[in-house]
């Protein structure tokens, strides 16, 4: 029975990474799709979950570059400040993993919006380029605050083994949601301005 806890307890904060990034995709693609809404109502309603693939597998890219950076880091840099290492990690890990999901994202809404706009493929560079930024820039955050929630966690005499892999974890889908929404805006401010300039091909 002592062994069921801890396996109930993995499974249900891995549970809630996964819904609160799903969630997190959902915002992004029903901010853009709102914002397509206003030029054209026939953009099609998939748009809203078009950026559920990208964010998974930028998700899965993410942990496997910030793996290939750590084993960097423990062969060449060791003895570096935890605050550096935390920086390269996130800052390396976040760039390559929103870059995945960012052209993943990309060439699917390049799909889906060459049916009423006339856009060129500058959206998929655009796509890339905001997700693996805001992607770099939430995981630097997470990976040197990791620190900082440990301490706070110590502080209140939880220990890292226990109630403080929470709060250790909380910050993951927080950050996640609140640099979506600084995707968001920006990939959404750079798609109406190329709408504008677009020939729609569709009345």
């Amino acid at each position: 029975m002592d062994n069921i806890k801890p396996d109930l307890d993995y499974w249900l904060k891995n549970t809630i990474y996964l819904i609160m990034f799903f969630l997190s995709s959902i915002v992004i693609g029903l901010s853009q799709w709102l914002l397509l809404l206003k030029k054209t109502p026939t953009i099609s309603w998939l748009w809203i979950l078009s950026n559920v693939p990208g964010l998974y597998l930028g998700f899965i890219s993410t942990f496997v570059a910030c793996g290939f950076t750590l084993l960097f880091i423990i062969n060449y840099l060791q003895g570096t400040h935890e605050l550096t290492q935390g920086f390269l990690i996130g800052s390396i890990g976040g760039a390559i993993g929103g870059a995945v999901g960012g052209i993943i994202t990309g060439i699917i809404q390049h799909l889906l919006i060459r049916k009423n706009f006339s856009v060129n493929y500058l959206w998929i560079i655009t796509s890339t380029v905001s997700w693996s930024l805001s992607w770099s820039l939430g995981w630097t955050v997470v990976f040197i605050g990791s620190p900082i929630f440990n301490a706070i966690g110590s502080f209140f005499g939880i220990t890292s083994s226990s109630e403080a892999s929470y709060m250790f974890g909380l910050p993951l889908p927080v950050f996640g949601i609140v640099f979506g929404f600084i995707n968001a805006i920006i990939t959404g401010k750079i798609l109406v301005r190329l709408l504008r300039q677009s020939k729609q091909t569709h009345s």
